[in-house]
């Protein structure tokens, strides 16, 4: 009975994907991509918010349970009601987005929620496919025995296998309690309520199996994880305390203290859910590798690795290479801990000066990958352990090995994503950037919980043009991880190269009232955003002056100062500090494609200066030309001189 109605619940839930767009109103809802579009406006949903959409709008004006609600959209698993509530509060907050409300959700009391289109457009524009009738009617027969069929997914989690019984291959469990407050608030309260439903919405379709429950001593528990928090409010700040625990053993294996000031609380239960689902991803794939990783403290060095690997800084890889170099002392046999290992020789190598000993780094960090694909050929991490200790400027080398590891390579999928992640950005680097798109929206796909990956795909958009994209990216990645580095960079790049003025000073505003520590690096983005809006010579010269100076201080990069030199339309300057830089240190090349750049790439100086960081010899070799030089584009920023330059091979 378990197994049909588990069947049941998995084949007749909402699967995104195989969803066809649709027409709410004035919206053109596309389910597979998470958004809604209105006159070509995107907004994107989460996920979950997307299943409850579709499944009212599926019912054309029919009512619709909770416990159908549970079924199609949580598969059946025991959800709060405060979930439910909250994804339509959101989707309510979202018709009145718009002049004319699309559609309207109406509550039911006692029976469940309603939605009705605008005249505009009805619902019947949503085709039900004969698998959709089926679906739905399977679901009615579903809902009278919802919450038996919940108590039987539960109890399977729980209950042992039994002799005769065939043995189901069931994910590992991950009990998420309440969190627990010691605010009397009601605002604290509502907010301890939702970060549980948060973790649970995070884990999505996953095969993580989630519960939210208070009890995690059920005889015949299996071994699993725990999710347990307080929240305090100390004014004028919130603060939750995560941990999670082994299911077993109740010892602790990743705990962490999050903070945000009172008024802006309000997102913290998405940053919360984001990082313990990253955590708890991590933990399950090393606890179910082959051989499994079943050592807490072991357990617990590799997840407190990851978290400093998601926002590395400069001096993080000492910290880093002592937990990577004991877990593989303890567990040899775990192969993933031997990639950890290797990432760990890699970022020192990248933040190590002396060039003996960064070379000493290199090579412990290929030695370790290399003994992980023997332990593991299927391991990502180690391919892009390899790709990333390659010269920076050979990118023909570099892209061999990342396209070798994504044909080759299966888990675990932090890594994975980074590997598409890192060829998107390798196509970035030559001028390739409609190509990088693609592979930066599957390893956002792949790895949702990596904000290095999401800041990726917020440049890769506002490179191409598309301004609505970025800015809606970015603005999910300011909810999730408003402190991490990568998402602090966005905010400063959109701001100054990309919104108008105005709109970018108020950026910069609150980035200021968000983290007061940070004004002076704000303060040299200000000026430049003043002396362009200006345009005076006086204000361009005071301008430059200041970013010179907040390059040589280490605020802003090499690469940043020579886009606000190309910003100010000094393009000559820009060329000529770019190749002083390279007489120095390698610079990203990316920059170099990005809309304020276009002057630069225009210029006959520009051809020396692709040459330098080896772009000329990579168009010449492969035949790909960067975007700017094919098509329709090529008359008018493809100068002569890089025509020439890319002809001479031919």
């Amino acid at each position: 009975m378990y197994e049909s109605t588990q069947d049941a619940i998995w084949v007749h839930s909402i699967d995104l994907a195989r969803e066809p767009d649709f027409d709410l109103g004035s919206l053109r809802v596309r389910p597979a991509s998470c958004e809604v579009q209105w006159n070509g406006v995107p907004h994107s949903l989460q996920r979950r918010v997307m299943q409850v959409l579709v499944a009212l709008a599926q019912t054309k004006g029919s009512v619709v349970s909770q416990d159908d609600l549970v079924i199609r959209c949580w598969r059946g698993l025991a959800v709060s009601d405060d979930a439910i509530y909250r994804c339509i509060s959101i989707l309510r907050k979202l018709a009145a987005n718009y002049p004319d409300a699309p559609f309207a959700i109406e509550a039911i009391p006692g029976v469940g929620y309603r939605l009705t289109a605008s005249s505009s457009s009805q619902t019947a524009s949503l085709v039900e496919t004969p698998a959709a009738r089926d679906r739905r009617f399977l679901v009615g027969l579903l809902t009278a025995t919802a919450a038996l069929a919940a108590l039987i997914l539960m109890g399977a989690f729980f209950w042992p296998d039994r002799g005769g019984v065939p043995s189901v291959s069931r994910p590992m469990t991950v009990a998420v309690q309440p969190f627990d407050t010691l605010s009397r608030s009601e605002d604290a309260r509502a907010l301890a309520r939702r970060i549980p439903n948060e973790i649970v919405n995070e884990f999505g379709d996953s095969q993580i199996e989630t519960v939210l429950e208070r009890s995690s001593t059920r005889p015949g528990l299996r071994p699993g994880l725990i999710v347990t928090g307080l929240l305090r409010d100390e004014a004028p700040n919130v603060i939750v305390d995560v941990r999670i625990e082994d299911g077993t053993t109740h010892a602790a294996i990743w705990s962490m203290e999050f903070s945000r000031d009172r008024r802006e609380a309000s997102d913290l239960p998405l940053e919360v859910a984001a990082r313990v689902a990253d955590m708890v991803n991590m933990a399950i794939f090393a606890r179910t590798a082959k051989p499994p990783l079943t050592d807490n403290s072991a357990l617990s060095a590799l997840l407190q690795t990851t978290d400093v690997f998601r926002d590395a800084n400069g001096g993080a890889w000492a910290q880093m290479l002592e937990n990577a170099q004991s877990l593989v002392a303890r567990h040899p046999e775990f192969a993933f801990g031997h990639s950890v290992l290797a990432s760990a020789y890699g970022e020192a190598a990248d933040s190590i000066t002396v060039p003996a000993h960064a070379k000493s780094m290199r090579d412990a960090a290929r030695r370790e990958a290399e003994l992980t694909l023997k332990l593991d050929p299927l391991d990502a991490g180690a391919y892009s352990v390899l790709e990333g200790i390659e010269p920076t400027y050979n990118y023909a080398a570099r892209e061999a090995i990342l396209l070798r590891g994504l044909k080759v390579a299966k888990h675990p999928k932090q890594p994975l994503g980074a590997l598409y992640s890192y060829e998107g950005t390798l196509l970035s680097s030559v001028g390739r950037v409609r190509e990088a798109l693609s592979f930066q929206l599957i390893a956002r796909a792949t790895d949702e919980w990596g904000p290095p990956k999401t800041a990726k795909l917020i440049r890769n958009y506002a490179s191409l043009g598309n301004l609505d994209a970025s800015r809606s990216w970015l603005d999910k990645a300011v909810r999730r991880w408003p402190n991490h580095s990568a998402v602090r960079t966005m905010r400063l790049e959109m701001a100054g190269f990309y919104e108008l003025p105005s709109d970018g000073l108020a950026i910069l505003d609150a980035i200021d009232a968000r983290s007061p520590a940070d004004k002076a690096q704000t303060q040299v983005w200000r000026d430049f955003i003043e002396a362009k809006a200006a345009r005076s010579p006086q204000a361009i010269s005071a301008a430059i002056k200041t970013i010179h100076q907040a390059s040589a201080d280490g605020k802003i990069t090499r690469e940043t100062e020579i886009m606000m030199l190309a910003a100010l339309s000094q393009t000559e300057q820009a060329i000529a500090e770019a190749n002083r830089a390279l007489d120095r240190q390698q610079l990203d090349p990316r920059f170099v494609f990005t809309p304020v750049m276009r002057d630069v790439r225009r210029s006959p100086g520009f051809v020396n200066l692709a040459a330098r960081m080896g772009l000329i010899k990579y168009w010449r070799e492969t035949g790909k030309r960067p975007d700017f030089c094919t098509g329709s584009t090529t008359a008018s920023e493809c100068s002569p001189q890089l025509i020439a330059a890319l002809g001479a091979a031919n």
